[in-house]
């Protein structure tokens, strides 16, 4: 249920009165509009403490939603005033200072409220704009009001974090047992000049309410039917057009205020009788004293309540036959206009007839493929004179780490040390032990450090080759945007977005196998270096025949020649034709190897092949050679998009009826 007002007509209260809160969660005030946001109130009868759910904006939505709005009407007065695009431009924008719109006075006055308002979200953007794209957040009682109103229960402005909230749920028990679950949505008051308060009743009434309080609270001094009311009553009417008729679900509520011995009884009762004459059509009319609990629980909500019983299911049934009809017009509108797409997409399809020129082009660039493939591992390439040589980079490095051992440099212990370490554990049998944990742990990282860099960069170096020949002799440097080892995974990536993975399955595992193959530290080299630390384990048999040193100068002694021996160990495992230093090399020439093998040869079955590359080939053939197929290439696209999305649209139509059941 919806309460929709004007400010000041009494609306607060008459909620107040319903659900039992206070001015903390549904503001009131006599100033300028309080409540800043939308309020759905929940009655929720096993609930002991009431508490809130905040939704706020994104910076998108607030942008589209609190600043666009005025930027729309200002523009029509002042041309090169422009919606700023996000935040952080509508914050630092110099917005235009009064009075420089030419326009009547009235309108100029309007403009300058807009303005106003502009500069309080942006001169308070410091104070709100941490909360835009938050995700909703549970708060309690006692902090509604800073979320929901922009002053605080003495009228002083002190609150700005309403600008970022969407909207507010408040739960709560209500004082009348018999409402069920109740909700009301409580709208800021309507007739300020802000902008959107108008749209937010709009979708209320659109989707979410069942039944509408309008409410006024005629002057004592004398009372007519206002031009702002009848305004707002239009707009409610306009929000579901024909859908329901807004009079089949609706009441006219007066508030009677008979405060201070001014009664508007008799304005009340006035405005009654001459609803009609003022083109105001609803299902009844209430007068009540939205401050008096007793007057809105018996004119109010039992007259509603009764109302919802004995209507709720007609007008729902209403709704949802205009709806469907509106529906079952659109879907007949949508087959007839893909009818005409999927005539535009017949017509494009009737004009490839370029299959002889595409044969004759692929003819020649496979030659030049398949070659170029064949160069890379070829008598004379450089993958094949590398194989069995040192990785030069990996071998610099390791054997810098040799050095620094073999001389002394990197070892991490001296008498001091170790006389520490006495201090510290008290005897050999303690101190040893550690001490050779310490070296095999400085070793075994040592070595690790930067290997894996080196050993992708030759993968790379590698994959950047086949990458090159892919993308110029192949020509698919233009589809694809590079000619490096990027390639491989956006081919891949094509193949697997169109749908192409049972048409190209062998191009498809050349490359993706090359384009994950890695070489790293733990599966190439880790094994190897362990072992050669083997005599750094105190728990190893061949440590143990050493013997415990006795006191802190053969501690010392025994740790320097382990620490020798395991980088002798790790030396010959470098060294020479069996060692380590040629492999990074031999594993990037046996990978290029079989990727050649699986991408040109394929089991010797060439043509099964090259039928492959046709089909990869055949949907890019605009970009591979523009000059010939460009433009039909673009016609073809334009037809495939069309298809697609004809297909999306008739699955879902297919679908609808099931869903409509559902």
């Amino acid at each position: 249920m919806a309460v929709i007002g004007r400010a000041r007509q009494g609306k607060s209260r008459l909620l107040q009165n319903i659900t039992g809160l206070g001015t903390e969660e549904i503001p009131d005030g006599n100033q300028a509009f309080c409540t800043g946001v939308r309020s759905d109130i929940i009655n929720t009868p096993n609930l002991t403490s009431a508490y809130a759910q905040v939704s706020f904006l994104t910076e998108r939505q607030f942008i589209d939603e609190k600043v666009a709005p005025y930027f729309r009407d200002l523009q029509q007065y002042k041309a090169d005033l422009f919606t700023p695009s996000d935040i952080h431009d509508f914050g630092s924008l110099r917005l235009p200072e009064p009075g420089t719109f030419k326009a009547s006075p009235e309108t100029i006055t309007q403009m300058n409220l807009h303005l106003q308002h502009l500069r309080d979200l942006q001169g308070h953007l410091p104070q709100y704009q941490e909360y835009l794209g938050r995700s909703p957040m549970r708060i309690e009682r006692g902090q509604i009001r800073e979320y929901v109103a922009q002053d605080n229960a003495k009228g002083e402005r002190v609150f700005f974090k309403h600008m970022a909230v969407d909207c507010v749920e408040i739960f709560c028990k209500f004082p009348n047992s018999d409402v069920g679950k109740l909700r009301l949505i409580d709208l800021p008051g309507l007739g300020d000049t802000r902008k959107g308060d108008t749209e937010q009743l709009v979708r209320a009434l659109s989707d979410q309410v069942d039944l509408v309080l309008f409410l006024s609270k005629p002057s004592n001094a004398g009372a007519g039917w206002q031009d702002n009311e009848v305004s707002l009553y239009s707009q409610a009417r306009r929000a579901l057009g024909e859908k329901l008729p807004i009079e089949r679900w609706s009441f006219w509520v007066f508030n009677r205020d008979s405060r201070e011995g001014a009664d508007n009884m008799t304005q009340c009762g006035l405005l009654k009788d001459t609803i009609k004459d003022a083109q105001i059509q609803v299902a009844g009319t209430m007068i009540a004293d939205c401050t008096d609990y007793d007057d809105v629980s018996r004119e109010i909500i039992d007259k509603a309540l009764d109302f919802l019983s004995a209507n709720i299911e007609r007008n729902d049934a209403e709704y949802a036959a205009y709806l469907q009809n509106d529906i079952d017009r659109t879907l007949s509108q949508l087959r007839e206009n893909l009818s005409h797409l999927e005539e535009m997409t017949r017509e494009g399809r009737a004009s490839d007839d370029d299959a002889d020129m595409f044969d004759v082009l692929f003819a020649a660039i496979w030659k030049k493929l398949a070659v170029g493939i064949q160069s890379c591992v070829g008598k004379g390439s450089e993958l094949r004179d590398a194989k069995g040589t040192p990785c030069e980079p990996l071998r610099e490095r390791i054997e810098n780490i040799f050095t620094e051992a073999e001389n002394g440099s990197s070892f991490p212990f001296n008498e001091e040390e170790i006389s520490e370490k006495f201090m510290e554990y008290g005897d050999t049998i303690r101190v040893y032990p550690e001490c050779l944990h310490i070296l095999r742990t400085q070793l075994g990282t040592r070595m690790q450090e930067d290997m894996d860099d080196i050993l992708n960069a030759v993968m790379t170096a590698m994959k950047d080759k086949f990458g090159h020949i892919l993308g110029t002799s192949g020509r698919l440097a233009g589809k694809f945007d590079c000619d490096n080892h990027e390639i491989l995974g956006r081919i891949s990536a094509y193949i697997r977005e169109n749908n192409l993975a049972e048409k190209v399955p062998t191009i498809l595992y050349g490359l993706e196998l090359l384009d994950n193959w890695k070489l790293n530290y733990r599966s190439f080299a880790q094994h190897r270096i362990r072992e050669a630390l083997n005599c750094l384990d105190p728990l190893d048999e061949a440590n143990k025949s050493q013997g415990v040193p006795r006191n802190e100068p053969e501690v010392l002694d025994m740790l320097q020649d382990l620490y020798e021996q395991a980088v002798y160990e790790m030396r010959k495992r470098f060294d020479g034709p069996n060692g380590i230093y040629p492999e990074p090399n031999n594993a990037a020439f046996a990978a290029a190897e079989e990727f050649k093998d699986i991408m040109i040869r394929s089991g010797s079955d060439e043509e099964k092949l090259k039928i492959e590359w046709k089909r990869l080939y055949r949907p890019i053939r605009g970009d591979v050679w523009p000059d010939e197929f460009g433009s039909s290439q673009r016609k073809r696209d334009v037809s495939a998009a069309i298809r697609s999305h004809v297909q999306n649209i008739e699955g879902i139509l297919r679908d609808f009826p099931a869903m409509r059941r559902a």
